[in-house]
């Protein structure tokens, strides 16, 4: 189990996360236009020394701090997880279903990132985030 972040430890790394979302500079590829934001993580995953690599690990390394507190971003997606878990026969199928929901949680998150536009829909992101993070310190008091 990684370790709990603290309130402002949170806040600190969805604060990086969101500075490099901002700043993501797309200028090194001219003439280029991604058709979404799945066709540009397929290009970051598929084309080696991209230009993109160095942010592209940046906000990657953000959202390796930040996956345990990400909310779904909605209720149709956690529905279609919560179902498609149900339906598991095995640890293996388990951890795969897992691993793919991770990546369409981190792009999810990502995209509702670059959908807010206010200070307020910003800390209304971090309050999600941070009544998460008081969930799990609930639930690691509780084991003690």
């Amino acid at each position: 189990m990684s370790t709990l972040l603290t309130k402002q430890q949170l806040e600190n790394h969805l604060y990086q996360f969101r500075h490099i979302l901002s700043h993501f500079d797309y200028s090194p590829i001219k003439n280029v236009r991604f058709l979404n934001l799945e066709s540009f993580f397929t290009y970051m995953d598929t084309i080696e020394g991209n230009p993109f690599q160095q942010q592209y690990s940046a906000l990657q390394k953000e959202l390796d701090y930040l996956q345990a507190y990400l909310p779904f971003v909605s209720s149709k997606r956690a529905n279609d997880f919560l179902e498609t878990l149900s339906t598991c026969e095995g640890d293996d199928e388990v951890e795969q279903i897992k691993k793919d929901y991770t990546t369409k949680l981190r792009q999810d998150f990502i995209n509702i990132s670059r959908t807010i536009t206010t200070e307020d829909e910003w800390r209304n992101m971090i309050t999600t985030c941070e009544e998460i993070r008081l969930r799990k310190e609930e639930m690691l008091l509780a084991l003690h």
